[in-house]
């Protein structure tokens, strides 16, 4: 028996995360609540994730929905498009507006580059309602990123070992993730954080 390279088999976990979580939106008002979902972390996380989290709703096929759809998915590609800061975050505001999210969004960029904000990154990606917002992967790539803006030293633990964990993590497949019982350990650290 074949089996697929390792990439493609965590392509699949990826693609199967996103079917099931897709599988739960039947119609314009569960294509809202996705949307809404995500606008919290606008200022938090890189709107440039949340972007390509909500261009999945391109994959529904739910007729009512079709409008919608089109309507979030040309914000978001304008999103995607647009340079500036202050023209990104009048579209954000645009598309909440769309959805009948009622929160104001006023910031959109984040900063990575303290201790302190870190921390908060992780400590939010690794909760539990984000951990059903996106694929391992996706969050373990995220904390592997963070060494791009902050330089995360070997003698600073559990942070280091959080990093460490997650350059582990996002090599493996899900079954290999659930059996070595490293994401479980990833979420204990963070809770050790301060």
């Amino acid at each position: 028996m074949n089996t697929p390279p390792l990439s493609n088999i965590i392509r699949n976990d990826i693609d199967m995360f996103w079917s099931n979580r897709l599988g739960l939106i039947r119609s314009a008002a569960d294509v809202r609540s996705f949307v809404c979902e995500y606008l919290p972390l606008l200022g938090i996380d890189y709107d440039t994730s949340i972007s390509k989290t909500i261009l999945q709703i391109r994959c529904i096929d739910i007729a009512e929905a079709q409008p919608l759809v089109s309507e979030i998915t040309a914000l978001v590609k304008l999103v995607c498009n647009e340079c500036t800061m202050s023209a990104r975050l009048k579209l954000w505001q645009r598309l909440a507006k769309t959805v009948g999210y009622e929160k104001e969004i006023n910031k959109i960029d984040i900063n990575l580059t303290s201790r302190s904000n870190i921390i908060k990154y992780i400590k939010v990606l690794l909760s539990d309602s984000c951990m059903n917002m996106w694929p391992a992967h996706d969050i373990a790539y995220k904390i592997v990123n963070l060494m791009a803006h902050y330089d995360i030293t070997e003698d600073d633990r559990p942070l280091y070992e959080i990093w460490d964990l997650a350059t582990e993590i996002e090599a493996m497949n899900l079954a290999e993730i659930k059996k070595s019982g490293k994401l479980d350990e990833m979420i204990g650290l963070s809770k050790e954080l301060d």
